[in-house]
Parts: structure tokens; C-alpha cells; sequence
């Protein structure tokens, strides 16, 4: 008796291990939340820092961030500034193409849109930035430092 248990045993944990999908890893990607997060920072056309340093243009702390939802309700977006590095991380939403708002000051409203695809490289499959707006401009991506610079 303690034999044959122990083969049935040994049988089910046999047939559930090799009908998986040797693709994916097992149960990893499910069980572990990753944002699909943006760097950016703002310089003007001659490079200079318009967020961080002394003489920055606009006010980090005061800046608002948020994306419009139905019946146009502006809803903020989680974002952290990290001063030592010199950018914004802000948390997306994971989808293929997005919109949300960077706000520098009571004047001063950007359109940020922006285009993602699911990584195949990725062990999990997920999104990765591709592509960011700034009013229809294109910003550029700093590999080095992993940030998207747009300018004003």
C-alpha cells in the first residue's frame, strides 16, 4: 500500500509538471505586481536643467501630474522625485498608448502621450516604453541614465 501512494504520488506530481508551458516561468509573473514606470526630465534647447539645480525654471515640488478620465475628471498619477538623479518617475498605466499631463506651473501644461508594446525578451511579457509625446514632439531617450529628456 505505502508503495502504490507513493507512485500515485509521484505520478500526479510528474503529469502536472510536464503539462506546463515550458515558456513561462512557473507562477513568477503572476505573483509579482511590476509598474510600467517613465524617467523624464526637462531641459531647455541648449541642455540646461529646467527642474532641478538653482536656477531651475520651474518648481518640482509644485508640479502636478495626472491623466483625464471619463466625464473629464483629472485623476493625479503616482509619481516620485528623485533630485540626486535629476528626474520625475512616474507610474503608467500598461496599456499599448496612453495620454496623461505633466503640469509645471499655472501656466504651463504639457500633453505627454505615449506608446508601449509587450517586451518578447521579457520572461514575463511585459510592456515596455517605446515611444514618448510631448505635445506631439518626440522626446529623446537617454540610454545611459535610462531617462526621456524633453525640452521647452
Amino acid at each position: 500500500m505505502k508503495y502504490s501512494l507513493k507512485l500515485i504520488i509521484l505520478l500526479f506530481i510528474f503529469i502536472s509538471v510536464s503539462c506546463q508551458d515550458k515558456k513561462e516561468p512557473l507562477g513568477l509573473c503572476e505573483d509579482i505586481y511590476r509598474p510600467l514606470i517613465v524617467n523624464i526630465n526637462y531641459t531647455d534647447s541648449n541642455g540646461k536643467e529646467l527642474l532641478f539645480g538653482d536656477q531651475a525654471k520651474y518648481l518640482v515640488d509644485q508640479i502636478k501630474i495626472y491623466k483625464i478620465i471619463m466625464n473629464d475628471i483629472a485623476v493625479p498619477l503616482t509619481f516620485n522625485i528623485n533630485k540626486d538623479a535629476k528626474f520625475l518617475t512616474i507610474n503608467l498605466d500598461k496599456v499599448e498608448s496612453g495620454v496623461f499631463y505633466i503640469k509645471l506651473n499655472s501656466n504651463v501644461l504639457d500633453k505627454i502621450s505615449y506608446t508601449s508594446k509587450i517586451d518578447e525578451k521579457s520572461p514575463c511579457k511585459d510592456y515596455k516604453l517605446i515611444d514618448i509625446k510631448q505635445n506631439d514632439l518626440s522626446g529623446r531617450y537617454d540610454e545611459k541614465n535610462q531617462v526621456w529628456i524633453l525640452k521647452k
